[in-house]
């Protein structure tokens, strides 16, 4: 052997051995491990990390066939760019000692529209990873979505859009699947010359969720909405010094029946004027408010109805738009004389819905006016959407005598299936 043969020798001998590939890139190649994030750890206390490997570029057509599972062996390559029909690999994988990796995200970045600006970008913190992809052509979209790790359920999922000549000017809605509450978020406008603009407009959803029958039938008398109830936090008329003063929550039921829990220290009425009494308002319009611009006023055919309950007795009176249909109402007080609950039967279809809680301690006149929504005299646009609650993410049943939500079972996908797909 020669001297340079020698030094080679044992310059290797000396040389540190070299790392293994990652098992989640065997026999994947181009494969190979961005980065390892640490994920905190899961419900039983094991360490969690999350890895991003990069899988190299994939044709378009057939890595269409691998979103929302694990890309297979084959048929990509280390260099490429998004011309031609090429788009940039990927996947995130949930890592936790003496369990199989599971596959939480995979995608194929083609640069999601005309522009070619699409983005994929990852946040993993304490248990939770969100995934935000962004894209379009001169109109922009990115929709966020947030994954819990342990158990392992989609939490939130968030949509906006915007015009990249106005990137100002931004539209999104939001649905958060624990608490069961979102929001559809409205910029202002750009209107015709004229006419006047609501201008922004931040509309919480209502949600309609399932109850099991026997609530729906008759426990709605004994149990209040609890956490399922969305609780109104508008203030349309006076302040509240004091939380214990008035509350009210609001639930949809089913498509038609809609339940009103109320809450107050001195209740007034009946007297010759039912505005001047404790009562709840109740308002519909024909579409839904987020699909309206808020330009100009509404049409004929868009204005919305208004009724009124007197919470003394429960009656229903006509009010703004003087509608023909009616309100069916039954009426009970919670136990302890702790306040009431509304079941009311809505004339359908509806696209926007609110629910106003109006008090008078003096019964002289209306004092304070709470509302799910800030609702403008007249004007649908300021109602609340409706959001329909699939059962198959959540429902909501009696837990110490108030309604709580019930989530559907934690996911549990292959290992090579996406939690997100």
């Amino acid at each position: 052997m020669n001297s340079t043969g020698t030094v080679l020798l044992l310059s290797l001998l000396g040389a540190p051995p070299a790392a293994p590939s990652d098992p989640l890139c065997a026999n994947r190649a181009p494969c190979s491990v961005e980065e390892t994030l640490d994920a905190g750890e899961d419900a039983q206390g094991k360490a969690m990390q999350v890895k991003h490997l990069s899988l190299g570029w994939a044709d378009v057509e057939t890595s269409s066939q691998f979103l929302g599972r694990r890309f297979g062996p084959g048929g990509r390559v280390a260099e490429g760019s998004r011309g031609g029909g090429k788009c940039e690999a990927a996947e995130w994988w949930l890592v936790r000692p003496g369990k199989p990796a599971q596959l939480l995200l995979s995608v194929c970045n083609d640069g999601y529209g005309a522009s070619g600006v699409g983005e994929d970008s990852v946040t993993v913190t304490d248990n939770y990873f969100t995934h935000e992809q962004l894209g379009g052509s001169r109109e922009r979209w990115t929709v966020a979505r947030t994954l819990q790790l342990s158990p392992m359920r989609v939490t939130q999922e968030v949509h906006r859009s915007s015009d990249s000549m106005e990137p100002e000017k931004e539209n999104g809605e939001s649905w958060d699947f624990l608490e069961l509450r979102g929001e559809v978020f409205r910029s202002a406008p750009t209107c015709e010359a004229g006419e006047a603009s609501l201008g922004e407009r931040t509309l919480p959803y209502l949600p309609q969720v399932q109850v099991d029958k026997a609530y729906l039938q008759g426990g709605w008398k004994q149990a209040g909405l609890g956490e399922c109830g969305f609780t109104s936090g508008n203030f349309l008329l006076g302040n509240q010094d004091d939380p214990k003063d008035a509350s009210l929550k609001a639930l949809l039921v089913a498509p038609d029946t809609l339940l009103v829990e109320v809450h107050d220290d001195k209740w007034t009425g009946p007297s010759a004027k039912w505005l001047n009494d404790d009562h709840v308002e109740v308002w519909l319009a024909p579409e839904p408010p987020q699909s309206l611009t808020g330009c100009g006023k509404p049409t004929k055919e868009q204005l919305p109805s208004q009724w009124g309950i007197r919470i003394a007795d429960g009656k229903v009176f006509p009010a703004f738009g003087s509608p023909t249909r009616t309100l069916q109402v039954e009426r009970a007080e919670l136990p302890g004389k702790k306040g009431y609950v509304l079941k009311v039967k809505l004339p359908t279809p509806f696209g926007g819905l609110s629910v106003v809680y109006s008090d008078s301690d003096s019964g002289k006149k209306q004092e304070l006016m709470l509302a799910t929504s800030m609702v403008k005299f007249g004007r649908p646009e300021t109602l609340n959407p409706v959001h329909v609650v699939p059962a198959e993410q959540a429902t909501c049943a009696v837990k110490d005598g108030q309604l709580s939500v019930v989530l559907a079972p934690p996911l549990k996908p292959a290992p090579d299936e996406a939690a997100l797909r």
